[in-house]
């Protein structure tokens, strides 16, 4: 008689990252990369190596029901910032709605209030400025003259 091995299941390789997919608390779904708060907090919940909702996806969950109310202003800073660090890793990613990869109307997520076509103008048009401005205070930081305190 043979003695039963458990033997861990490898983990399906993520494949390329192409996605950035933004979902709200109203979504009932799991296996998010970060929940962004109300109060402006990030919290990394998987590892963005780790596969997630979807493949290819970095699964962000916006703390909130935006069917009936927009995010407030600390969480799209927040979110902002998020973005930004994401595209420093992976620069090649693209923003999208979970609505958008269902594709059959069963979700409005990230919600009928989320200003997902605000967040995608800044995503392609001002998140570039945002990137230089962060690059230019952290060589400001290193090479600027320090004071004797």
């Amino acid at each position: 008689m043979s003695t039963p091995v458990n033997v861990e299941k490898p983990q399906r390789p993520r494949g390329p990252l192409r996605f950035i997919l933004l979902h709200h608390a109203g979504c009932s779904r799991e296996a998010f990369h970060y929940r962004v708060e109300p109060d402006g907090s990030v919290a990394e919940l998987l590892s963005p190596d780790t596969k997630g909702q979807h493949p290819g996806s970095v699964g962000v969950l916006i703390r909130g029901h935006f069917d009936r109310e927009r995010p407030n202003v600390c969480q799209l800073d927040a979110l902002k910032t998020l973005l930004l660090d994401l595209k420093f890793r992976y620069p090649d990613v693209s923003l999208g709605a979970h609505r958008q990869v269902r594709g059959d109307g069963a979700t409005s997520c990230p919600g009928k209030c989320f200003p997902m076509r605000e967040l995608a103008d800044w995503f392609e048009k001002d998140l570039i400025r945002a990137r230089d401005e962060k690059l230019q205070r952290e060589v400001e930081s290193q090479y600027s003259p320090r004071t004797a305190e």
